[in-house]
């Protein structure tokens, strides 16, 4: 399994929310800031985007999907003249039936997918931790890239049929979704860029970091994993501070914490069985280091995590 993939099962969505809006100008919506990642298409026509804290919008055209990953509170409007409408109270009011939200004063129309997703335990997750506050991904020749809109067409399909399990197919299909995201984001960064994302990319780091996540149980030493990627000592714990963004052994104890907190999630093994998967002969061990990083004791964080999420799906 490639680092990536490993670090992208443990991201879940436990809630998704999402919904069409058939715009007309001029309109406007406000969205809250929350922990929710958030995303909007432009299906048709075209949007600009105001993040709060940033200085410049950004223009969206036909075919354009943006997500905001921290939940950062933002506008989506035609012009930066509209007062924007709160997207909660619109999605609040509509009855059941309704397919879509029309807003807008019966002007040039756009169409707009906006939703949202709340991740398990997104607090302790490494991926969400390192994505920039907006991600754009441009479409393709002024259409959505070719796997989102059959996405958001099962989505509703699902939301529509009330059949038994569709609301895991849902979560699924936004873990799908968000995974989505995050590939196109990655294929849009520099050769030369730093981060945990780009560190993929560079042959040795990237080759450390696969190391690290196939055997989170080895007593790694900065010069073991030094060794298994051919560099010198001093050289490797540059590079991996340069391009992670923090020491070699701290990422390994906040990957083996973050292996562990998905063990624990599931529920089918003992915490002795968790503790030697990511390195520790004794529980207690385990539990003092689990605890420094999460905040609580692998049994409260086990206990805590067996009460099933919500899901919601506005379609």
């Amino acid at each position: 399994m490639d680092v990536l993939t490993d670090v992208l099962d443990t991201v879940r969505v436990v809630a998704a929310c999402y919904g069409r809006l058939e715009a007309s100008a001029p309109w406007g919506i406000r969205v809250q800031a929350s922990e929710d990642a958030k995303f909007h298409v432009v299906l048709s026509g075209h949007a600009r985007l105001l993040v709060d804290g940033a200085d410049e919008p950004i223009d969206l055209r036909e075919g354009d999907i943006v997500a905001l990953p921290h939940g950062h509170a933002h506008s989506l409007v035609d012009d930066l003249s509209v007062a924007p409408q709160p997207l909660e109270e619109l999605l609040g009011c509509r009855a059941r039936d309704e397919g879509s939200i029309e807003i807008g004063g019966g002007g040039e129309a756009s169409t707009v997918v906006s939703g949202r997703f709340r991740f398990e335990d997104r607090r302790n997750n490494p991926l969400l931790s390192v994505l920039p506050p907006v991600i754009t991904l441009p479409g393709e020749m002024g259409k959505s890239v070719r796997w989102l809109e059959p996405t958001l067409k099962f989505i509703a399909c699902e939301a529509a049929s009330g059949r038994p399990g569709s609301q895991t197919v849902i979560a699924r299909l936004a873990d799908v979704l968000f995974i989505q995201i995050v590939r196109g984001h990655l294929a849009s960064l520099p050769a030369n860029g730093s981060g945990w994302l780009s560190a993929l990319a560079d042959s040795q780091i990237g080759a450390a970091l696969g190391h690290i996540h196939q055997s989170p149980e080895q007593d790694w030493t900065v010069q073991s994993l030094a060794s298994k990627v051919a560099m010198s000592r001093s050289a490797f714990a540059s590079r991996f501070m340069r391009l992670v963004g923090e020491p070699p052994l701290s990422y390994v104890t906040r990957w083996r914490m973050q292996k562990a907190a998905g063990m624990l999630r599931e529920g089918k093994q003992t915490l002795a069985e968790v503790a030697a998967q990511v390195g520790y002969d004794s529980e207690a061990a385990f539990s003092k280091a689990f605890k420094r990083a999460v905040g609580s004791a692998p049994g409260a964080y086990r206990r805590g995590s067996r009460v099933g999420p919500g899901l919601e799906v506005a379609a």
